[in-house]
């Protein structure tokens, strides 16, 4: 059964959707991560000399299994369960390729439009104005196409997921967070009420949909990465095999009558596609719960059988949620004066959250502390608490005073003090707050341009600190489709019998970071594109438009 959650409803639950606000609105926190899987990367894999290069075929006299199945998913996250779990409900035979011992996936909230719990909140926007504002922000690099197919199949696939798993204990209450109340002060920081959520986040979905697959006669199996796609006619014709490694380091060979779904995931953790596609946030550690997982297998394979790479420099999802090598303190969004480490403001904090990360890619280690002082108690108020200022709500001050108890908060009667417990100049540290302080009197920012009323005066003692580093959660981009899914080559001709999906699929994300506009839009295309091309594969079709 589909709940729709209220903003006072979401105020009200604790517990476990107090997890899901604290893990972030976007949807792609890394969440608790189940045992690592061996490292079973067959030769030419990522890493190894010129990563690009395809490796040997694998002869059939390598191959120890040979299996067959109407659709072969590679990848057992979010995307490739909601394949997989579409094409067995078809009645057709799936097997599920899946390089970790279970499903793995992160976050918890997934954008659609025009879901029944939108319908029954009242929710009423044009798609295509949001949408349109969306390729802005994003220089206007994605292809109309594919968010197309996002507009008019990302409803029926929530409702679908929220159909199947809203009372399932561990995974629902499926719930809509409503944002439709929210008066947002800045443009640039509003957010659409898209996202929807699982109590459970998507980890728990996506490992009852492989589950579910399997109650329905598919096949999942586990520690079973694929490493090679086979194409006919000397790798000119249809993708129609895929060969994949067993635990035992065994070759298995994948027949696919219907087609190869890749839904790998993302790239995240091979530093030699990072450095060639996302030059804009090097240094960056990835927050990726696995990292021997997300090394771009999926991309790689693609390209090794023809298939066109998104042109560089590619978007990305950067958060400072969770953290990295830094405590996990809320606020992390709120505009209170920002230092880098030599004790010096450097930007104007009032900025979008997904683009908050760019300015401390100019400052050493790419970080920067926060500072406020005791009236935090009630500024908040109106600095906001969530990454789109509003959404989701973070008690700041219980965060806070929880954070001081453990000692990862900085906390100080003298500014003097405050710089010593952070390890910053201290002349530096108090010349920039009394500056500050002089900025904030003025209600006016000569020097970042702040707007007035996020100028908030730190003279009250004590005085506090947060350490703030962002991390990639995921990287979004991959090998270029059309707005079916199906993967094409260099001269944008379909791949026939490839789909590529989610973190695999290109041209979907422009920009170099995730819109916030469109929260939840990751785990919102990774569950639209999984249904959409497990509806085809399956010799099922989509919806094209309202017209």
């Amino acid at each position: 059964m589909e709940r729709t959650l209220t903003r006072r409803a979401f105020f009200g639950v604790g517990g476990a959707a107090a997890a899901v606000a604290a893990g972030g609105l976007v949807g792609c926190s890394p969440a608790a991560s189940p045992d690592a899987a061996e490292d079973l990367s067959a030769t030419g894999a990522a890493g190894a000399g010129d990563y690009k290069a395809a490796p040997a075929p694998i002869g059939d006299d390598r191959i120890a299994e040979t299996l067959e199945a109407d659709v072969v998913v590679v990848g057992g996250g979010i995307s490739g369960a909601v394949a997989a779990a579409t094409a067995a409900e078809a009645a057709k035979s799936v097997i599920v390729l899946q390089k970790a011992a279970t499903a793995l996936s992160h976050g918890s909230g997934a954008a659609a439009w025009n879901s029944k719990a939108q319908q029954d909140l009242g929710v009423d926007f044009d798609p295509w104005e949001v949408v349109t504002e969306w390729t802005r922000r994003g220089e206007n690099r994605a292809d109309l196409r594919l968010l197309k197919t996002w507009i008019y199949n990302s409803g029926p696939t929530m409702d679908w997921a929220m159909g199947l798993t809203g009372d399932v204990e561990g995974v629902g209450p499926a719930l809509l967070v409503d944002t439709t109340a929210m008066e947002y002060p800045d443009a640039h920081n509003r957010a659409y009420t898209c996202v929807h959520m699982w109590i459970g986040q998507m980890q728990a979905l996506a490992q009852w949909l492989l589950d579910y697959t399997e109650e329905l006669g598919g096949q999942v199996l586990y520690r079973t990465p694929a490493v090679q796609l086979v194409r006919d006619n000397d790798n000119t014709g249809r993708v129609s095999a895929v060969i994949a490694q067993d635990a035992e380091g065994k070759y298995v060979k994948v027949v696919a009558k219907g087609g190869v779904i890749m839904a790998a995931g993302d790239y995240g953790n091979n530093p030699e596609m990072r450095a060639e596609y996302l030059p804009q946030v090097e240094g960056l550690k990835s927050a990726y719960s696995q990292p021997e997982i997300n090394t771009g297998d999926g991309q790689l394979m693609s390209m090794w059988v023809g298939g066109k790479m998104q042109l560089s420099p590619h978007c990305s999802n950067i958060h400072y949620d969770p953290p990295i090598d830094v405590p996990d303190i809320g606020g992390s969004g709120e505009p209170w004066l920002f230092v880098n480490k030599k004790g010096e403001r450097f930007c104007n904090e009032d900025m979008t959250y997904g683009q908050l990360y760019a300015q401390d890619m100019n400052q050493p280690d790419y970080l920067h502390f926060q500072i406020f002082d005791d009236n935090f108690r009630t500024d908040w108020e109106d600095m906001g608490s969530g990454m789109m200022k509003k959404e989701p709500p973070v008690d700041i001050v219980a965060s806070t005073e929880e954070g001081v108890a453990k000692g990862e908060v900085f906390e100080a009667d003298t500014l003097e003090e405050l710089a010593g417990a952070m390890g910053v100049p201290a002349d530096a540290l108090v010349a920039t707050v009394e500056r500050y302080n002089v900025l904030c009197d003025a209600g006016y920012d000569d020097d970042f341009g702040k707007q007035a009323a996020r100028l908030k005066p730190v003279r009250k003692a004590p005085f506090y600190a947060v350490q703030r580093r962002a991390g990639v959660l995921c990287t979004l981009n991959g090998v270029i489709t059309n707005e079916r899914c199906e993967a094409l080559d260099e001269n944008h001709e379909v791949i026939e019998g490839l789909y590529c999906v989610g973190n695999c699929q290109g041209n979907f994300f422009g920009g170099l970071e995730h819109q916030m506009i469109i929260p939840g839009m990751s785990l919102g295309r990774a569950m639209t594109t999984g249904r959409v091309a497990g509806l085809l594969a399956s010799g099922q079709e989509i919806k094209g438009g309202r017209m």
